[in-house]
This record gives structure tokens, C-alpha cells and sequence, in this order.
């Protein structure tokens, strides 16, 4: 359920950029980064912000994800590793001395507006 209040965050952004684009302009595209740590749902996100634009000049964009693994290092011997669950032992020495360094991501990369060049 946290997706509906990432969205309206997201809908909030996107309409702010819309609005320097002018009144009456339209999104056509938007662009989000997501990291895969974050249990974020794409396609909760894209419900969600088609419920939240109907009627609006945000209504119908296309919302591209860029979905960024969840990579781990590990402190002890420097191993970097890609994991998919939340198991954050060390695959090279078994250390529990480990640092998420990438798959947290979450921000509007881009917002395409009609007549413009992407935000």
C-alpha cells in the first residue's frame, strides 16, 4: 500500500514540471529509476497514478521503469555481489559485514511533455 502514497509524491513531481512547461501542457512520458530493494510494485505504481491523473493534462503519459538490482559489498573482503531476496550474507566468505550499494533507487529520471524536450 505504500505505493499510493509514492505515486501521489510522483504525481506531485511530474505535475510541477508540467506546469514550467506551461498551463496547458501535456505529459506524455515519464521516466522513473526504481531500485529493487525498495519493494516497490511497477505496475501498483502505474494504477495508481492513471487513478490519480483521470482528467488531468497527466492523464495518459507512459510511465517507464528502470528497474536497478540490489547489489551488496561486502566489508570483510570486498566482494560485490547481486542479491534477490533480502539475504545479505556475504556470497564470497559468508561475512554479515555488508553495505547495500545500489537497489534503493527511486526518483523521476525524465518527464516528456508534448511540444518539449524531456524535463
Amino acid at each position: 500500500m505504500h505505493e499510493m502514497s509514492i505515486t501521489q509524491e510522483i504525481v506531485n513531481v511530474v505535475n510541477e514540471a508540467r506546469l514550467s512547461a506551461g498551463e496547458d501542457a501535456r505529459v506524455l512520458r515519464v521516466s522513473i529509476k526504481l531500485g529493487k530493494f525498495t519493494a516497490i510494485v511497477p505496475d501498483c505504481i502505474k494504477f495508481y497514478y492513471e487513478m490519480m491523473t483521470e482528467g488531468t493534462p497527466m492523464q495518459g503519459a507512459e510511465l517507464d521503469f528502470e528497474v536497478v538490482p540490489t547489489l551488496v559489498k561486502c566489508n570483510a573482503c570486498g566482494a560485490e555481489y547481486e542479491i534477490e531476496d533480502v539475504n545479505l550474507f556475504c556470497t564470497a566468505c559468508g561475512g554479515v559485514d555488508t553495505d547495500i550499494i545500489a537497489g534503493r533507487e527511486l526518483s523521476v529520471e525524465s518527464i516528456e511533455v508534448a511540444g518539449e524536450e524531456p524535463v
